[in-house]
């Protein structure tokens, strides 16, 4: 709680050493991300030693297509979760249609984003195993030049898991500040 809160002052500080512009309303952009992500095992490994948060990064790339509408693809690197002895590393590869209400000319706008991925889990030892995910996320952006953002976003995937005998509902999911170039 206290880093999501370090990471909002950050991006509100941000935003006062440049007049605001409002972002390009179409274009092509890239952008990338760090922050912190969290695992839910939705009960699966109830009574293990599960560390269940790691450090995220994040890379994107899209294009918007009008003011309040973009088609975004990711990948997102969750980090490593432990549970007992064995260590998970998890990412993402998934595309999202993200919903953006500008607010005005000020420089600010708000996004929701809904997609549908792959994460693939690496472990240790074990091999890798995937899922189908399905994505959502919201955020809050703030554009000091008309090419440049800077946003502060939460998004989680989820999935349900049987492979461990009954079926269990799996998130990975974090905030992360995120920066964004529009051409």
């Amino acid at each position: 709680m206290i880093r999501t809160v370090l990471l909002a002052c950050i991006l509100l500080g941000a935003s006062t050493f440049a007049i605001a512009e409002p972002a390009k309303s179409r274009g092509a952009y890239i952008g990338g991300g760090i922050g912190i992500s969290t695992f839910d095992d939705g009960g699966a490994f109830a009574g293990l030693n599960v560390d269940d948060e790691d450090t995220s990064f994040q890379v994107q790339a899209g294009y918007k297509f009008l003011p309040y509408f973009a088609v975004e693809a990711r990948y997102v690197d969750f980090g490593t979760f432990s549970i007992d002895f064995l260590d998970i590393d998890m990412t993402a590869a998934s595309v999202h249609a993200v919903g953006i209400v500008p607010f005005g000319d000020s420089g600010w706008e708000m996004f929701g984003q809904l997609g549908l991925g792959v994460v693939d889990f690496d472990l240790t030892g074990f091999g890798s195993e995937n899922e189908d995910v399905f994505a959502g996320g919201i955020g809050v952006r703030f554009s000091p030049s008309a090419n440049f953002s800077l946003a502060l976003q939460t998004d989680v995937y989820i999935w349900e898991d049987a492979s461990l005998g009954p079926v269990f509902d799996m998130a990975v999911g974090g905030t992360q500040l995120t920066i964004q170039y529009i051409f």
